[in-house]
């Protein structure tokens, strides 16, 4: 599957997405996150919040928001976007 990257990861990362090998029953957000990490260690400090094991980026599956602490199933042929939150007015 190809995880799309927005925002800070992408800068860091040099790439706009990110290839994850995955079964055809699908894995949980968390696996797909530690296939991103390592296959590309820089993107460690973006994906783990230190002491949680969640990510710090914001995360969007097939279009909705996954709300902190979720760990959704995401089949292959899902949608997956990570970014940086942002907040302002």
């Amino acid at each position: 599957m190809k995880v799309e990257l927005r925002g800070s990861i992408k800068v860091s990362l040099g790439i706009d997405n990110v290839e994850v090998e995955m079964p055809p029953g699908g894995v949980p957000l968390s696996r797909v996150l530690e296939a991103v990490a390592e296959t590309n260690p820089r993107a460690t400090p973006y994906l783990r919040r230190e002491g949680s094991g969640q990510a710090v980026l914001r995360v969007v599956h097939n279009g909705t928001v996954v709300p902190t602490g979720d760990d959704p199933l995401v089949q292959p042929e899902d949608s997956l976007l990570l970014m940086h939150a942002v907040a302002g007015g």
